[in-house]
């Protein structure tokens, strides 16, 4: 059975850009199991399956519904453990949950303002006037500000990323 992968696309629906997304597509490769993914755009995260979820990814794999990428990985091994693990056990599965808060709390900042102006021009019309209203009420700034930030901030960041860097000098 091919499970369906919402994934979410800007104006070129061939163009998929959020990193949540990328993880349960890697995922699903990485189990070999087949997929179809479902471009969708910001306004249509709403409507997809009846409105499980406010964000994507959101999968349906049969009668099951799933949203959010680690919440899907943990149900991919249960329900697939004649597959490659993702996890490798209860070990693996708290090393990926540790890494996965601290990149939301270390990266996904910094990349928010680095890439923030080119994720709205990627929109469409439509979809570029919720992206700028929902981020700059999200950020308390328009997103010019929040792009001019970025230099600002760079340095900080990749003080932020030494540990990672360490600790990937011993892999």
């Amino acid at each position: 059975m091919t499970i369906l992968l919402y994934d979410l696309v800007g104006r070129d629906s061939t163009r998929p850009f959020s990193p949540h997304c990328w993880k349960v597509a890697m995922a699903l490769a990485h189990k070999g199991l087949d997929i179809s993914t479902v471009p969708t755009r910001f306004l249509e995260v709403p409507a997809v399956e009846g409105g499980v979820s406010k964000t994507v990814p959101v999968i349906r794999d049969g009668e099951t519904v799933l949203a959010d990428s680690f919440a899907i990985a943990l149900y991919l091994d249960e329900a697939y453990p004649d597959r490659p693990t993702l996890f490798g056990g209860e070990g693996g599965e708290a090393m990926a949950r540790f890494i996965e808060r601290w990149s939301q709390v270390t990266i996904h900042p910094y990349v928010t303002t680095a890439a923030i102006m080119d994720l709205h021009a990627m929109q469409d019309a439509e979809n570029a006037v919720y992206f700028r209203q929902s981020r700059e009420q999200r950020l308390g700034k328009r997103l010019e500000e929040v792009k001019a930030a970025r230099e600002a901030g760079l340095g900080t960041f990749r003080a932020s990323l030494e540990p990672l860097g360490s600790m990937l000098c011993y892999q």
